[in-house]
């Protein structure tokens, strides 16, 4: 295993040289984001026609970073400019701010297109990982890589981001602690450039750890990880740094770090400018942004498409689109109402219905933690997944839900199986699939309302507080399946006072059986056990009746012809030193 990840670092050196390609980064850290969108599909390019063929992994105009321009502005446009940008931290956990870090701080791995992590020779030069008697990951440091404050970057600063990430102390309001609680030790090598990490139990995604690494000092104490990077960004270790906000412009400036190590960065600087989601279309097309990812409508895409310089990169995006039950739900703590809305639901006229107007034709997913063309993924749906309303109704009558008659929802001790699909108000994708799930339940005698909430207020007062019976979202995914979703299908922790603290499970569905299947891929160093765990727990889940998986998305970006490097990634980490423009351009 050691000779395999070594090798694999000395090829990727290569891959930088050649400018590895980056794009619009959709990322979270260790617990899952869950999203709101729903984007449509591939359009016409000037490229092609991207309806009639199957998505790229990645669409990011690849090009050799020494051919490009030296200088220029990239104005970036995100959907918020938030307050907190510890990206570790519980309200840190955004695309947005891994977006914008991306930039400015270390990541010892980097992820190519395939999903497929090796180390960034920018930080680290070598690894070594040995099984016998136990885990050890040692990661050899470049020792040229340095803090903007010019402190020198060692393994003192991994050995600090693992106990804050450790969750041993309460006072760390971290996002998660998946791996990190695994590490026993981290200590020096054999000078300060080599950082030996120990685990207590085996932990086959290492390579998702420390990734956006922060300096000791701002994760030695709590109270500096908590409010060290709160509307600042004070420290920094890429290839932009000098990050300056505007707030009254929404906007967030960083420049080329004359201080890199690395390759010098193409662009002098990176704008990212923030707006509401349905403003980037019209910023893009009257040039107030250079990149920005599509509205919800495919008219808006094909608008861009047709603009003189702009145009549209589409790929298969690393996230799916789900319809999440409440377990916790009076009606819905039943396994059997929750399969038989899994049944009653087609899942492939949703998906046409999200794409309609497009020659593109959405496949269902069908598994919880791997998406279409990723190793291991298989069908686990069992007699759950198939849409099946003749099935749904005979589950329904065997739960004792009896048939009313006249389009009247079925009743059963007094009761009538009505359900509340929970949207953000004045999201016309969203009322739409609603509307469709509506019609299609009520063929099997489930009555559904649709109740709009303010979009500010979906989470904090309806999804995270249990107080809803269904909703969809979009979970971003990963190289790495088990960590980025454990916190998301697993059972409650309890807190002090014996509440049952869910985490990223919205759907309050879990059982001691799923924890153990991820608690086995994630402590199986063996990429064929690990994928046998990871389907056994997604057979688990649908069993279960938790979530119902609809489609993988596509992943949009409008972008100025010829910016390079940039657009539409797929799982792909970003270089943002190799992003520019054409010479000439």
């Amino acid at each position: 295993m050691t000779g395999r990840v070594v090798r694999r670092s000395r090829e990727h050196r290569s891959r930088r040289r050649a400018g590895r390609a980056g794009g619009q980064g959709l990322r979270c850290t260790a617990a899952v984001a869950l999203l709101l969108a729903v984007v449509l599909t591939a359009c016409q390019s000037s490229s092609g026609n991207a309806q009639d063929k199957k998505l790229p992994a990645a669409s990011v105009n690849q090009v050799d970073p020494a051919t490009l321009a030296d200088g220029g502005t990239l104005r970036w446009g995100i959907n918020e400019l938030p307050a907190q940008w510890n990206p570790h931290h519980a309200n840190g956990n955004l695309a947005t701010v891994q977006t914008v870090m991306g930039a400015l701080l270390p990541s010892p791995w980097r992820t190519g297109s395939d999903a497929d992590s090796a180390p960034d020779p920018d930080y680290v030069e070598d690894v070594d990982v040995r099984t016998d008697p136990r885990q050890v990951v040692t990661l050899r440091l470049n020792p040229k890589a340095r803090w903007s404050n010019g402190d020198p970057i060692t393994w003192r600063d991994y050995a600090a981001m693992a106990e804050a990430l450790s969750g041993r102390d309460p006072e760390f309001q971290v996002a998660g602690q998946t791996g990190y609680d695994r590490i026993s030790s981290v200590r020096a090598g054999r000078d300060r450039f080599e950082v030996v990490v120990a685990f207590s139990k085996p932990f086959a995604d290492y390579a998702s750890l420390f990734r956006l690494l922060l300096p000791a000092a701002y994760t030695e104490d709590a109270e500096r990880f908590n409010s060290g990077y709160l509307d600042r960004i004070p420290v920094t270790a890429g290839p932009f740094g000098s990050a300056k906000f505007d707030r009254t412009a929404k906007s967030i400036a960083v420049a080329r770090s004359a201080d890199w190590w690395g390759d010098r960065a193409r662009l002098d600087r990176i704008v990212f400018r923030a707006m509401a989601p349905e403003a980037l279309e019209a910023a893009f097309l009257d040039g107030g942004v250079d990149l920005a990812p599509l509205p919800v409508d495919s008219a808006a895409a094909k608008r861009v498409d047709k603009a003189a310089d702009g145009e549209v990169r589409a790929a298969r995006a690393p996230d799916f689109r789900h319809l999440t039950l409440n377990g916790e739900s009076p009606l819905l703590s039943d396994v059997d109402v929750r399969h038989a809305v899994f049944l009653g639901v087609n899942r492939r006229a949703v998906a046409e219905s999200a794409f309609s107007g497009l020659d593109w034709r959405p496949e269902p997913t069908d598994h919880h933690f791997l998406l279409p063309g990723q190793d291991g993924y298989t069908d686990n749906s069992g007699k759950w997944g198939a849409y099946d309303p003749e099935k749904a109704r005979e589950v329904l009558e065997g739960a004792g839900w009896r048939a009313a008659g006249d389009g009247e929802p079925r009743r059963k001790g007094g009761k009538e199986l009505r359900l509340r699909f929970t949207i953000p108000q004045g999201f016309a994708p969203a009322q739409s699939e609603a509307e469709l799930v509506q019609s299609m339940l009520a063929e099997i005698g489930v009555a559904v309302r649709i109740d709009s909430v303010p979009r500010d207020a979906l989470f904090a007062d309806h999804i995270l507080p249990g107080d809803y019976d269904m909703v969809a979202l979009v979970s971003n995914g990963s190289g790495f399946p088990v960590s980025q979703f454990l916190q998301q299908w697993s059972t409650p922790l309890k807190a002090e006072n014996g509440d049952e603290q869910w985490r990223a499970n919205v759907g309050r569905i879990g059982s001691p059986a799923i924890d153990a299947a991820m608690d086995e891929a994630l402590g199986s160093l063996d990429p064929e056990a690990a994928l046998a765990s990871i389907n056994d727990a997604d057979r688990l889940l649908w069993d279960t009746g938790h979530t119902l998986p609809l489609y993988q998305r596509p992943e949009l970006v409008a972008t100025r012809t010829g910016l390079a490097n940039v657009g539409a990634p797929g799982f792909a980490d970003i270089d943002y030193a190799a992003i520019g423009y054409p010479r000439g351009g």
